[in-house]
């Protein structure tokens, strides 16, 4: 991942922080897999894979205790956090972002990385957001992107040589219109997908 869109992640989980203190937000792995695959003793046993996601929302009471899961012989547990091993968290949002332009390749893997994530997680919204859309049409990421529930990109053009430094993004809400317009309609879908239990939406 590129510098730049490493700061820009690490800014908008701080700012997304501030806006949902009672959410779990962070940039980490999410159970993406689950097959049954023989293992080096040619026993098959249930495998899990995780991979990174760049921002995870999560009901903080919507985990999963998975701890007595390491000590079963027919399962393997692939790539999880090794700071915590034992609680698997049940996502409700996942944004994977892009700095800048993404190419039909990039946006074929995403989506297909979303549909792994919501056949384990069906309530999951997987959105793909980019800080700059450098030149990628609306018509290729449309139809490449079938498995995202929200596209987003906040300015319509390419970074350009742009280098992003901390707190840049907060300065942008700031001084323009567009990118806080799309940054508060970004933050309505959040309220709304977390409240689903109260809008009556099952998913």
């Amino acid at each position: 991942m590129a510098q730049d869109e490493v700061l820009w992640n690490l800014d908008l989980i701080e700012l997304l922080k501030k806006e949902f203190p009672n959410f779990g937000i962070f940039k980490g792995r999410i159970l993406k897999d689950i097959c049954l695959q023989k293992n080096k003793n040619d026993k098959f046993e249930l495998q899990l894979g995780f991979a990174d996601q760049d921002i995870v929302i999560y009901n903080k009471s919507e985990i999963m205790n998975i701890e007595d899961l390491h000590g079963i012989n027919s399962i393997n547990i692939h790539n999880m956090d090794k700071n915590n091993k034992k609680d698997l968290i049940v996502p409700s949002i996942i944004i994977e972002l892009k700095y800048d332009g993404v190419n039909t390749h990039g946006i074929v893997t995403y989506s297909n990385i979303a549909s792994e994530i919501k056949s384990i997680f069906p309530k999951c919204k997987y959105n793909f957001a980019l800080r700059y859309n450098s030149g990628t049409s609306e018509n290729k990421l449309l139809r490449n992107g079938k498995n995202f529930d929200n596209i987003l990109y906040f300015e319509d053009d390419g970074a350009y040589g742009k280098k992003y430094k901390p707190g840049d993004f907060k300065i942008n809400l700031k001084n323009s219109k567009e990118i806080n317009a799309k940054y508060n309609l970004l933050l309505d879908f959040i309220k709304l997908t977390m409240g689903a239990d109260k809008n009556h939406f099952l998913k």
